[in-house]
């Protein structure tokens, strides 16, 4: 009785079946999610009629296995229309009602990219991109071997550099303007918080030379060899070798004079 109330009161029923059922409207949504070809690469998606079924398969049978797999559906509708804080509310909720289900690491990992997509310049508030960290990091600690791993590390690695370069910015903003303390406080942070990052080389260089603007030649020396000693993943590159050549020449002759 209660499938024909449904199938006569719901506009949205799947046409052809007299009772429809929680599968029927699953794949009607996704037939609608593959969208209908208008021009030669435009397709045109009818994402609110989506929602709709999957609404439909949640609301009408919540207790299906269709109904969890519409939940994860929803998020990644919003997410296809870059509406980010709807889908990563939608991927925290499948996370939580479903903490054993196989896509849990697919739905840390789009929460995660729910962040990454919204972060902007580095002058800019960095709380996407922190968010982003966190979930990728919650992804790899959970599900390393996962099938998103590896496009985690490399989002994460890039949300790394873009935290580092925001403290690197600011140091450089005080460098400038011959603040050498506020800069080298700057630079010890992007090194101490995120050591990790691709520009490590440059950010150790940066910090010796805030250091020989405040006189501490011996401290400056020690900045210059671990810059030296470190070994980045893809090499030093050569702005990175110019920069620590320079940055010993001005070393050695700033000690030269004050001896």
């Amino acid at each position: 009785m209660l499938g024909l109330i449904v199938a006569a009161g719901c506009a949205s029923a799947p046409p052809d079946e007299e009772i429809p059922s929680a599968e029927s409207y699953y794949r009607r949504g996704l037939e609608l999610l593959e969208g209908q070809r208008v021009f030669l690469f435009f397709h045109d998606v009818n994402y609110p009629r989506a929602i709709e079924y999957f609404q439909e398969v949640i609301d009408n049978y919540p207790y299906s296995d269709y109904a969890t797999l519409a939940e994860l559906k929803l998020a990644d509708v919003h997410f296809q229309q870059g509406h980010y804080e709807e889908a990563a509310s939608y991927y925290q909720d499948f996370v939580e009602l479903h903490p054993t289900h196989p896509q849990v690491p697919y739905s840390i990992f789009r929460h995660g990219m729910c962040s990454f997509e919204e972060i902007g310049d580095v002058g800019r508030d960095q709380t996407p991109t922190l968010d982003a960290l966190a979930q990728f990091r919650v992804l790899l600690d959970r599900y390393p071997n996962s099938e998103h791993a590896d496009d985690a590390r490399v989002r994460l690695g890039q949300a790394i550099d873009q935290l580092a370069r925001h403290d690197i910015e600011v140091g450089d903003f005080y460098y400038r303007r011959g603040d050498y303390y506020a800069a080298s406080r700057r630079y010890r942070q992007a090194l101490e918080m995120y050591p990790d990052h691709s520009e490590r080389v440059t950010t150790l260089v940066r910090l010796g030379r805030s250091l020989m603007g405040l006189q501490l030649y011996a401290e400056a020396e020690r900045i210059y060899q671990q810059a030296l000693d470190a070994r980045p993943p893809g090499g030093l590159r050569n702005n990175d070798r110019k920069e620590l050549r320079e940055f010993g020449e001005d070393l050695w002759n700033a000690r030269k004079e004050a001896s």
